[in-house]
């Protein structure tokens, strides 16, 4: 069984049911609903599975055939898929865009089948999104991350190879591309030899993915560094098989063909040390560029800030002239203050004619004034007990002595 195949695949007894006609979903509602549901699942499926979005009714026929039955329902199928929107034929994919690689191929099988509804070519627009999703993440997983800084640019015939696992013919391949180019996500370009060339978008930047002459010079430069690449690596087998050789005629005495060797690798180690100094300048120019493009980014980025930086300022009444204004304003208010403040803390001169001195000793003579007519001065107690005569004391005569001795005594 096929691999995108569901497990239904091998029931004999709900398949027949699948494989039958579909009725009109006014006289049997389940029975046309799952029909539907089962055999547009199985294009998607089969469409993923078979890595191309681009299919005819005769290929479904033979794709799904089992055992010696075809199914019965599916041009019912693609026309509810195309009313859906989720199929669309080739020839409205083409009308869309005028520059499709593919449209040769196309007009030409349809000439040779006729236009029969059978051989029309039809497109599986869901395939063709996840295929895009997909070849975005190959993209970002294997070329966004370059060591020269410039992945974006990439060669249309290196992306197809890295995509072959994903997607088996180079017309789903087109169609893909154009998806991408639909949504921003790549633009198509070509270097001055006729090569076509692709650039993804670049998500640290805002601006839109455009090719220009310095991505077709990134190619140009990609590809001489690849060809002294693969030149600086036949140059050390050489070396390595000249030491080899001048070593064996030393062992063997022959000093002549050693030295005839040694000088041979001699002429190649400074082949590979000239290639390699020219690797590295190409390299260097791969990182110029890119180091151009990041500044122009940093600039516009600033440009951007004080763009809107003046506009805040201005929002909200900001001005250098208004600023110097208000700023003066505050300087001469607190000047004025500080002449307020020392107005208040002078003292009153010539108010009663009297200085501080004079001031200070009228208050202290009222002070001790004062504390003169505070003070209370009570008679002296007599000595002879009631000051009369001496006499012996009755003890009633007594107590009441006692008692005013404690009241003076309170006093």
């Amino acid at each position: 069984m096929v691999s995108y195949f569901p497990e239904e695949w091998d029931d004999d007894i709900k398949m027949n049911g699948l494989m039958s006609a579909i009725k009109e979903r006014m006289v049997n509602k389940v029975d046309y609903d799952r029909k539907i549901k089962f055999w547009t699942n199985m294009i998607n499926a089969s469409c993923i599975g078979e890595k191309n979005a681009v299919f005819d009714l005769l290929t479904l026929k033979r794709r799904f055939k089992r055992k010696d039955r075809i199914p019965a329902s599916l041009a019912v199928v693609l026309e509810k898929m195309k009313r859906d929107g989720d199929v669309i034929t080739v020839g409205e994919w083409r009308d869309r865009h005028s520059g499709w690689v593919g449209w040769g191929i196309s007009k030409t099988k349809s000439w040779m089948f006729g236009g029969s509804s059978d051989s029309e070519e039809l497109l599986h627009l869901p395939t063709v999104k996840e295929l895009g999703k997909k070849l975005i993440e190959i993209y970002n997983e294997e070329l966004r991350s370059e060591v020269d800084c410039t992945g974006e640019v990439v060669t249309y015939k290196e992306m197809f190879e890295r995509a072959k696992h994903i997607i088996s013919t180079v017309e789903t391949f087109d169609i893909v591309l154009e998806h991408l180019t639909d949504v921003g996500e790549l633009t198509v370009g070509n270097t001055k030899h006729g090569e076509k060339i692709l650039k993804f978008k670049d998500h640290g930047s805002e601006d839109p993915v455009k090719f220009t002459e310095a991505d077709a010079s990134v190619v140009d430069i990609r590809k001489a560094m690849t060809k002294l690449d693969r030149e600086i690596q036949q140059l050390e087998l050489k070396v390595k098989k000249y030491d080899e050789q001048c070593r064996a005629c030393l062992r063997s005495g022959d000093k002549g063909r050693a030295q005839n060797f040694l000088r041979q690798r001699k002429r190649a180690e400074k082949d590979v040390a000239d290639k390699d100094m020219q690797y590295q300048k190409l390299l260097t120019m791969l990182h110029q560029i890119s180091a151009a493009k990041n500044n122009k980014d940093v600039l516009k980025a600033y440009q951007s800030g004080t763009a809107a930086f003046k506009a805040t300022l201005a929002r909200q009444g900001l001005s250098p002239d208004k600023i110097h204004e208000t700023m003066d304003d505050v300087a001469n208010s607190m000047d004025e203050y500080r002449e307020i403040e020392e107005a208040i803390s002078s003292p009153f001169a010539g108010a009663s004619g009297l200085n501080d001195t004079e001031l200070e000793q009228e208050l202290e003579d009222l002070l001790t004034d004062s504390k003169k007519n505070d003070s209370i001065h009570l008679p002296e107690a007599p000595t002879n007990r009631f000051g009369l005569f001496d006499r012996e004391i009755t003890p009633e005569e007594d107590q009441l002595e006692q008692r005013l001795a404690r009241l003076r005594q309170a006093v």
